[in-house]
């Protein structure tokens, strides 16, 4: 953070090129009636969910994609160095599959390869118009249509399709998506449960967004993109499901989001071979930020056995989002394991951040 604040010292203060600003009678509400400008509180309520929506999606992939990564070492703890990490190519990268590229899509595509640790030729978009995402092919990101082809190769699925066509898509690739692989559903309108009984799978998350007239009146500032947005590690910090602002956001997430992000990073390590033991590792490395105090343990997700060296069973996420569980007890009560997974959150954001503003400050590319 001492550089961000050094090369903010060192850029001059740019004119504001807006001759309208602070000028109320020129301002676009100043047109507006009162009962119009309340219609203004969904322009903020649907940047807020947009920013959020990217933002969770972006942790989650980045968390499966280090954990990917972080195997071997885990697996040889004798062997132990950051040059996994450095290497330029990912040894084992998380697949990523975008159906529908949107404006949501096309937002949550950006915000992975930005942010995500998601390289261009690890994303594959299906989407109708293939040829209006020629800035995302010249990356390296392969675009096309067909979700069957697209599904049956990736780790983690989004549906960034209209409500009105996930049944059709779903009828498509129902029979086709890999057990292992996680659909991760952003269409409004369809529940968990109703997703499972479409795809007849269980390893689906959605999360669910609300709002209230207590929220509405919170500052949502919709005029930013959501790049810029998400440099902001307050913004961030009120997209995150355990954040300390939640309640400064416009919309809410429930905390039982990150829960279920968590048993989804077990079933990833389940798939990986990784024991119960090199598991639980695994997730305080990753997802805590190597918190060691108050540590989650094996009855905090099964029966405890006397077998440290299985590997837990495949967690069924849509049954886990309708109970209660060990493991949203602790997490929301645990203040070390709340900070970590915040740390964490804000961690993944801010390295862009950082290497954004080392880049400036020495004129790199």
């Amino acid at each position: 953070m001492a550089l961000v604040a050094r090369l903010q010292k060192t850029v001059p203060e740019q004119t504001n090129a807006d001759i309208t600003h602070n000028l109320e009678t020129l301002q676009f509400e100043s047109a507006l009636t009162e009962e119009e400008k309340q219609m203004l509180r969904l322009r903020a309520i649907s940047h807020a969910t947009t920013v959020s929506a990217c933002a969770q999606a972006t942790f989650l992939v980045s968390i499966l994609h280090e954990a990917r990564q972080l195997k071997k070492q885990i697996k040889s703890p004798q062997k132990r160095t950051a040059k996994i990490l450095q290497d330029q190519e990912p040894r084992d990268p998380l697949k990523v599959g975008i159906i529908g590229c949107g404006r949501l899509g096309s937002q949550l595509a950006h915000c992975l390869l930005t942010y995500g640790n998601v390289g261009p030729k690890d994303m594959k978009i299906s989407t109708r118009r293939p040829e209006t995402l020629e800035y995302l092919q010249n990356k390296g990101t392969d675009c096309f249509y067909d979700n069957i082809k697209l599904v049956s190769t990736s780790h983690i699925i989004f549906l960034c399709v209209l409500p009105s066509n996930i049944p059709s898509v779903i009828e498509e690739i129902k029979d086709h998506v890999p057990k292992h692989s996680i659909v991760y559903s952003l269409a409004s309108s369809y529940t968990i449960k109703k997703l499972k009984q479409l795809l007849i799978g269980s390893s689906i998350l959605r999360p669910e967004y609300t709002w209230d007239s207590e929220s509405e009146v919170n500052t949502w500032d919709y005029s930013v993109n959501i790049s810029t947005a998400l440099e902001d590690p307050v913004v961030v910090e009120k997209t995150c499901p355990l954040g300390y602002r939640q309640s400064e956001c416009v919309v809410k997430i429930n905390e039982k989001f990150a829960e279920l992000m968590i048993f989804a990073f077990m079933n990833q390590c389940a798939h990986l071979r990784l024991n119960k033991t090199e598991t639980l590792d695994m997730l305080h490395m990753v997802v805590f930020d190597q918190v060691e105090e108050d540590r989650l343990k094996e009855e905090d997700f099964i029966k405890k056995t006397e077998d440290s060296t299985g590997l837990f069973p495949r967690f069924d996420l849509a049954r886990i989002s309708e109970i209660k569980t060990s493991v949203l007890r602790r997490i929301t009560q645990s203040e070390p394991l709340r900070k970590g997974f915040v740390k964490k959150y804000l961690q993944i954001f801010d390295n862009y951040v950082q290497q954004k503003a080392y880049n400036q400050m020495y004129g790199e590319t």
